[in-house]
């Protein structure tokens, strides 16, 4: 009877996707452009000559600039801002997915050195003195008939 086979394959492990997700809050300046507005307002005197406006009043930010003029009865009145910077917060979401790759691992063969060969003759021879000193002694002491 005879037994043959063959090498098996090697099993091919299967590493699990791996996604990592990663939040980064960062600060993101948004430039403000300037911007300005304009009031006029009309004054008239009535028929005694007094003006019908009597007070106007100005509330104003730090980034505001403002100019008035008056000329024949008309007030003109300008207020503009200055560009800006504001800092704002950004939620940056970084997704890194790893995919396994396969990789064919090269089988290694092992050949012997001059040296090892040489050895291994030598042994071989070794093992063949060893192995007659044996059976010629067996034969010498007669257990065996041959």
């Amino acid at each position: 009877m005879t037994l043959v086979s063959c090498r098996s394959h090697q099993p091919i492990i299967q590493v699990p996707v791996r996604t990592v997700e990663r939040k980064v809050t960062t600060l993101v300046p948004v430039r403000i452009p300037g911007d300005s507005a304009t009031l006029r307002a009309y004054f008239e005197c009535d028929s005694l000559n007094n003006v019908l406006l009597k007070e106007i009043s100005e509330r104003k930010s730090k980034n505001i600039s403002t100019g008035h003029s008056f000329k024949n009865g008309v007030l003109d009145y300008i207020a503009q801002t200055l560009p800006d910077t504001v800092w704002m917060q950004s939620d940056t979401i970084f997704l890194s997915e790893e995919i396994p790759v396969e990789v064919e691992v090269p089988v290694v063969e092992i050949k012997m050195s001059t040296f090892q060969r040489v050895f291994f003759v030598i042994g071989l021879i070794a093992a063949g003195f060893i192995l007659a000193s044996i059976v010629i002694k067996i034969k010498n002491l007669n257990i065996l008939k041959l």
